[in-house]
């Protein structure tokens, strides 16, 4: 009898902590989808960006601007969770002071576009669609030297997006994860199964696509596309990050810069971040018949 009591004792204590540790998780990562929602604020340097709407096949509005391009090519760019299109400005220096049209826009629950939440990636495939029409009906654009960049979670709906679609010419994916299932649970894989689920439950009462946005699989329908990847060594996950970057060894461009975090390489690599990207793109957009000299 008192065995019996023992091990029920030691069953209930050890059902109470595993509860213990997947309500953490779950709260932890309900807190990703209630972030603050700023306005992204125009710098004097994009006074000539215009002010433009984006209308997504489920019918949400999206807010951007729109740098007109000066050699015939353009650039799509979808930035991380929790912030805006002004995010990408560094970027999006870049690429104007290159000639290049520039896309940026406010995903799904950002800024301010409509929607109640983002889905990590899943919905946003539809902004990044919505982006990619947007810029190729513009008259400054020829369709065929159109290209895609996104960071985080928006690298994963740009490479969704980029593997099914062929017409876009060239891709840019920074700090990108191997998977949504694993963006979500892998900062929580300390408890295993328990902590992990919790960590889900948020994305899936949201109804979020966890098993179809998968970037290590999206990549190889990208190839033989002209592709660049971009990681800071300071980033979490650096084991997934060596398993996506052995994946494309053979036929994309990578690179890990030393020292950076989560994003922000234009100030880790001032002087070689612009001239890779730059470099790439021009390679990739307009080696038929445009210069980048051209461009100026």
């Amino acid at each position: 009898m008192k065995w019996r009591w023992l091990l029920g004792g030691a069953l209930a204590l050890g059902l109470l902590a595993a509860l213990a540790v997947f309500g953490r998780a779950l709260r932890h990562s309900e807190a990703y989808f209630h972030y603050p929602r700023p306005k992204a604020e125009r710098p004097a340097d994009f006074a000539e960006a215009k002010d433009v709407s984006l209308q997504t096949s489920d019918g949400l509005t999206l807010r951007g601007w729109y740098v007109p391009s000066r050699n015939r090519a353009a650039v799509v760019l979808a930035h991380g969770l929790s912030q805006t299109r002004a995010d990408l400005l560094p970027e999006a220096r870049i690429l104007r002071a290159a000639g290049y049209g520039v896309l940026l826009f406010d995903l799904r629950a950002h800024g301010e576009s409509e929607g109640g939440f983002s889905t990590w990636g899943d919905l946003e495939r539809r902004d990044v669609r919505a982006a990619l029409d947007f810029v190729r009906a513009q008259p400054d654009v020829d369709p065929e030297r159109i290209g895609a960049l996104g960071f985080s979670i928006g690298s994963a709906a740009v490479a969704e997006v980029a593997a099914e679609d062929p017409a876009v010419r060239a891709v840019v994916l920074l700090s990108p994860f191997n998977t949504l299932w694993l963006a979500a649970a892998y900062d929580f894989r300390r408890f295993g199964f328990v902590s992990q689920a919790g960590a889900l439950v948020p994305f899936w009462r949201r109804g979020i696509a966890l098993e179809e946005v998968r970037t290590i699989d999206a990549v190889e329908r990208i190839r033989p596309r002209p592709l660049l990847i971009v990681m800071g060594t300071e980033e979490s996950g650096q084991p997934l990050a060596d398993e996506l970057f052995a994946k494309v060894r053979e036929y994309a461009q990578t690179w890990r810069i030393q020292g950076a975090g989560h994003g922000n390489f234009s100030a880790t690599e001032p002087e070689a971040y612009p001239r890779r990207l730059t470099d790439f793109l021009n390679a990739a957009l307009l080696a038929r018949g445009t210069s980048a000299t051209d461009a100026r």
